[in-house]
């Protein structure tokens, strides 16, 4: 089943779901926060939803985990104007919204039948990921020294003219003994012909076990080397699951796979203004790696990925932000803006990087306060900013920089 035909039956499934009565508007999304397909018409900010159904399961998942309460099944969740209804579905997520006239049970009863439908459909769903680096696996398959012998015999004797038939009939055993292809393969190692190697078969029973015995002896030389190859990978793979790491915890504590430097201790602001301007790009860099994995301990390292790349401000900031992405552990690629950074002229290097990343710092912290809300989000980013006033603060404040920065980090940085 194509993408386009899983969408389909998801959005019949959401079809259906509409008729019951309080039903106010459904929305599936994947665990990287993309929108797979809604019946939400009368929001606009649909996608939201995906980064917001992503915070609510985790956070709610670790909860329960941490007080040993079971596997979440759904969370359900009450406003003065309706009730929404969230629902951890393996690959995706189920998001139902309500009136206040709904019959929740009814509502729960509904959803739980086409939440089967929807496992049914996504179980083959593919989520894309960015970037994804997989080890090449050692292979397992090996070939037996026989399988090896046969293949290659195989083709060699493919080229090579038959034995005539009067040798086989005035030796009938040596008919029935399956010596050719083997004959090939060795006399073809040693670059000879099968004429040089049987001189004669009218020679009977010696002749045969003559010639049987030499190749016993050249095969059991020739397989050596496949049998140690075999062993040898035979080795590497019992070695491989020994040391396999320890399976993971059900639902594991989420961290991003990234830590914060140490940064230098009361850093002053340099007279040159190249080393000025380098000095702008180390706290700029200290500040949205913090902001990163603040974003990656609420949200889960993809959805804050997804919601970075999404609001980064390629267009008004074309200079400092041409050709970069974010990576995959949610930061955005700094490597990138250094090499932008340095094709500005000196003169107004400074200003535009002030500028510039304060603008894209404002529009980042909005819609992070959109999704995960302010206070949430400066809890999390608290200590790495603490770190970052004790080595850069005065800094900042020589630099014009904290009274541009966002009015919701303000605080964490004075």
């Amino acid at each position: 089943m194509n993408v386009l035909d899983v969408k389909k039956e998801l959005e019949e499934v959401l079809t259906d779901l509409e008729r019951i009565d309080g039903v106010d508007g459904s929305l599936i999304a994947d665990n990287s926060s993309r929108i797979i397909c809604h019946r939400m018409h009368r929001y606009t900010d649909v996608d939201l939803f995906g980064s917001m159904s992503n915070v609510i399961v985790n956070s709610s998942e670790r909860l329960l985990n941490s007080s040993e309460q079971g596997k979440i099944e759904r969370v359900l969740i009450e406003s003065a104007n309706g009730k929404a209804l969230f629902l951890d579905l393996d690959k995706v997520n189920f998001i139902i919204l309500m009136e206040l006239s709904a019959n929740v049970g009814w509502v729960m009863v509904s959803a739980k039948r086409a939440a089967e439908k929807i496992l049914k459909i996504s179980k083959d769903l593919v989520i894309s990921t960015e970037a994804d680096y997989k080890k090449e696996p050692i292979p397992t398959e090996t070939t037996t020294p026989s399988e090896t012998t046969e293949k290659i015999a195989s083709e060699k004797i493919i080229n090579r003219q038959p034995i005539s038939k009067s040798e086989p009939e005035s030796s009938p055993a040596l008919a029935k003994t399956p010596i050719r292809a083997s004959e090939t393969l060795i006399s073809e190692k040693k670059g000879l012909s099968i004429e040089d190697e049987v001189p004669s078969v009218e020679s009977g029973e010696d002749a045969k076990k003559e010639i049987v015995e030499k190749l016993t002896e050249d095969f059991t030389l020739s397989t050596e080397p496949v049998k140690s190859t075999v062993e040898e990978i035979k080795e590497v793979s019992e070695k491989l699951e020994e040391e396999k790491l320890p399976e993971k915890e059900t639902l594991p504590s989420i961290k991003p796979p990234i830590s914060f430097p140490q940064l230098p201790d009361h850093v002053k602001v340099p007279e040159d203004a190249e080393k000025r301007s380098e000095l702008i790009l180390d706290i700029y860099e200290a500040i949205f790696l913090a902001m990163s994995m603040g974003a990656s301990k609420i949200m889960g390292v993809a959805p804050a990925r997804g919601l970075t790349k999404k609001f980064l401000p390629l267009k008004s900031c074309k200079k400092l932000l041409f050709g970069v992405d974010v990576k995959t552990n949610s930061v955005i690629n700094f490597d990138t803006i250094r090499d932008n950074a340095h094709k500005i002229t000196l003169e107004a290097r400074e200003e535009i990087l002030v500028n510039d990343f304060s603008k894209i710092i404002d529009i980042i912290t909005e819609n992070y306060g959109k999704v995960m809300g302010y206070e949430a989000f400066r809890g999390m980013v608290r200590p790495e900013f603490n770190v970052i006033k004790k080595s850069y603060g005065n800094a900042m404040d020589e630099l014009d920089i904290k009274k541009k920065i966002h009015p919701e980090l303000i605080n964490l940085l004075n």
